[in-house]
């Protein structure tokens, strides 16, 4: 008998749905990344040495999960996690060192120009296009983000320091997030996310020992508010790079930018740094132009999306 050909609107809606979760999924990871920031500054420890921290304390939670799960690490994940990982690694430490000489706003901001790095590859490395109303979208969205960083006042602590700090941790970021991409073609979600946080906690260790920074934290209080930084923002990790499967990289990233939209609202509460009418009107300008591309991106554009393919180990 002729094989059935396959139906087509229904695996179109299929991955309409999965494109849809994806896009909740990014969102939810982009509120605990901003919660994140914003911990990650109040945590009393230096830069490195939360990293570091963190990062092991993560891998031993991402790693248990993986064995609940039934899973277990292994040579094969940790290589093809390994650029991912090295690439975390750089940009924990990057970035959290950034927060203790800058502003939540400034250090955020600067990691969120994150979308306009990955446009310049998406297409080569994933075949993903990317319309010209896509593209003014992210561009408003953009200088929306610099006018949040540009409204923000001297008083909020920003540092020259501290900024270029933090656009190292945009290039660590971007590669972080290409990476990401491209690994989990080959590896389940908890599978990949649990091997990526050991290699790069392994990574990270010799640069915290060369720098004489502190090896743990202080104090039970400390730790808790350490593991409070794994749960949320680490838990925001593992659901991105669940929606790394069925959604676009370029909707993915530019979802990123309205992590500072987040972390600086709730840096005035926490920190009180303040907030100008100019980066109010500048966030609102970052939230329209996300609105309105993920509205193009969930109508009939997401019809054009093909999947990566389902890791065969990874329950359904």
């Amino acid at each position: 008998m002729p094989r059935r050909p396959p139906d087509r609107g229904r695996y179109r809606r299929l991955m309409r749905q999965r494109a849809t979760l994806g896009v909740v999924a990014a969102t939810v990871s982009v509120v605990a990344w901003g919660l994140g920031n914003n911990l990650a500054k109040y945590i009393r420890l230096p830069g490195n040495s939360l990293a570091l921290n963190r990062l092991w304390l993560g891998s031993v939670w991402f790693a248990l999960l993986l064995m609940v799960r039934g899973g277990r690490l292994s040579w094969r994940s940790l290589r093809l996690a390994a650029p991912g990982g090295i690439a975390f690694a750089l940009d924990v430490s990057f970035f959290f060192t950034s927060l203790k000489h800058t502003s939540v706003a400034d250090a955020s901001i600067i990691s969120a120009l994150q979308p306009a790095l990955v446009l310049l590859v998406a297409g080569r490395l994933f075949g993903e296009r990317v319309g010209s109303r896509d593209i003014v979208l992210i561009g408003v969205a953009t200088a929306g983000v610099g006018g949040v960083v540009l409204g923000s006042s001297a008083a909020a602590g920003g540092t020259l320091y501290g900024n270029v700090l933090a656009t190292g941790a945009l290039l660590a970021w971007t590669w972080y997030f290409v990476a990401s991409k491209q690994a989990r073609r080959k590896l389940a979600t908890l599978d990949y996310q649990a091997s990526l946080t050991v290699v790069a906690a392994i990574f990270l260790t010799p640069i915290v020992l060369a720098s004489g920074q502190p090896l743990a934290p202080p104090d039970l209080s400390t730790f808790g508010w350490i593991a409070l930084l794994v749960l949320i923002p680490g838990g925001g990790h593992l659901l991105m790079n669940w929606a790394h499967e069925s959604t676009p990289i370029i909707m993915t990233s530019t979802l990123t930018l309205g992590l500072p939209v987040v972390a600086t609202a709730l840096a005035v509460p926490i920190f009180g740094e303040p907030v100008t009418w100019f980066q109010s009107l500048s966030m609102a300008v970052v939230i329209g132009s996300l609105a309105l591309l993920v509205g193009r991106q969930s109508g009939s554009e997401a019809e054009e999306l093909i999947p990566l393919p389902r890791p065969v180990d990874e329950p359904g």
